[in-house]
């Protein structure tokens, strides 16, 4: 069961059968990632890492509630995946915090913003200073398989942990951990709370020499265009002394007219963040389909044991407009805990690992088929390498070095 408490206008649903957990000062220090045992029979999840909170930015422009919210309301849109999270919920420690970027007073009185997918990691900053760790998951996104834990996917050498879309390599901008304390927990550090910050502030920064067509093409989809100033918005973080490659990125950006030519500049950004995938004290930026979410379409909605969570479930209702779901029926609220009783699989849509990778493997070749011509390139050949920065080039990185 879920007990509801007012902190701001956010609604937080915390489990009745909460139990003693560690602090932050008990949470492992070693520079090498701690393996999390894998839960087992939908079992305890030891909160090794602190307390966690998941978090799901919702709308009254765009969100509908049967009930009201502090009634344990489920929301309209997104239903499917919503029972799930908060089914998943009753069985585990974490807390459920649902935050409407409308009304919600501490997120009004620190974030201006006028647009939904900035305004979202604004109201993250400000209530992550209230857990150790927050799952931050748009809201069509569902759990197929309960039997995870969060810490599954902690690392606590990182304040930020990313994923990249299967789909194309970009890095997802939707759901993301974080958390508020320094690898070492030994003090607090504003690395990740600026970090959303400023990630939420590209919404006030319109870059010069900005083309007119993707300027139109912003209006009408304003995720699109997100998840364009959050690539620019890793390069700067993690390298910030690389100007030319940073510049060069951003050429190929602002040159861009439609998805095709924005995919030239994601693969811009890739090539110069390299093999490197964890910057210590900063961010982690997981393997395609490695993250604790996927998209459910790349196999038909078909799942293994590995899997935890599937994104793009829009829907409210299973069958709806031809959606086949993974699940027969929706979620008894009554049923759920830490058993499998609320959770009516198709008998097809469980798949053993070896099926999953196997699916995963035939849609990675006809992805990389199939990729844009004007995206496969590489920048430093297509833009300057030395000639613009010549003969400083390397001037920019000798902070580092002092």
């Amino acid at each position: 069961m879920f007990r509801s408490v007012q902190n701001g206008d956010a609604v937080i649903r915390k489990s009745i059968t909460d139990h003693p957990g560690s602090t932050s000062a008990d949470q492992p220090t070693t520079k090498f990632r701690f393996k999390y045992p894998q839960r087992i029979s939908m079992g305890e999840c030891p909160p090794l890492f602190g307390n966690i909170t998941v978090l799901v930015a919702v709308t009254d422009r765009s969100y509908e509630t049967e009930h009201d919210a502090l009634k344990n309301s489920i929301c309209r849109h997104y239903r499917v995946a919503q029972e799930t999270l908060e089914c998943y919920l009753r069985s585990v420690n974490y807390n459920l915090l649902l935050v409407d970027l409308d009304s919600d007073k501490r997120v009004m009185k620190e974030c201006k913003h006028d647009q939904v997918f900035f305004k979202k990691h604004c109201a993250a900053s400000v209530y992550l200073e209230d857990t150790d760790w927050m799952l931050v998951l748009d809201a069509d996104t569902g759990v197929v398989n309960p039997n995870h834990c969060i810490e599954e996917w902690i690392d606590p050498r990182v304040d930020l942990i990313f994923y990249e879309r299967f789909l194309n390599w970009e890095i997802a901008s939707g759901n993301y951990l974080c958390h508020v304390l320094n690898a070492q927990q030994v003090k607090n550090t504003p690395f990740a709370r600026n970090f959303l910050r400023k990630w939420a502030d590209w919404q006030y920064t319109q870059p010069s020499n900005w083309n007119g067509a993707i300027t139109v093409f912003c209006r009408l989809a304003v995720h699109a265009c997100t998840r364009e100033y959050f690539q620019m918005h890793i390069l700067q973080t993690v390298l910030p002394d690389a100007k030319q490659e940073i510049r060069n990125c951003d050429a190929i950006w602002h040159r861009g007219t439609d998805y095709d030519t924005y995919m030239a500049f994601v693969t811009c950004v890739k090539i110069y963040l390299g093999a490197t995938r964890v910057w210590p004290g900063k961010i982690r930026i997981l393997r395609r389909a490695h993250g604790w979410v996927r998209d459910g379409y790349l196999t038909a909605e078909r799942w293994s044991d590995r899997d935890f969570m599937l994104h793009g479930w829009k829907l409210q209702k299973i069958g709806e407009a031809g959606w086949e779901s993974p699940f027969t029926d929706v979620m008894n609220a009554e049923e759920c805990g830490q058993n499998f009783d609320a959770w009516h699989w198709r008998n097809t849509s469980h798949v053993s690992d070896e099926k999953i990778k196997k699916m995963l493997s035939e849609f990675e070749y006809h992805a990389a088929r199939n990729y844009p011509k004007v995206a496969k390139l590489i920048p430093y050949l297509n833009e300057p390498d030395i000639a613009e920065c010549f003969p400083s080039c390397d001037d920019y990185s000798m902070s580092q070095l002092e």
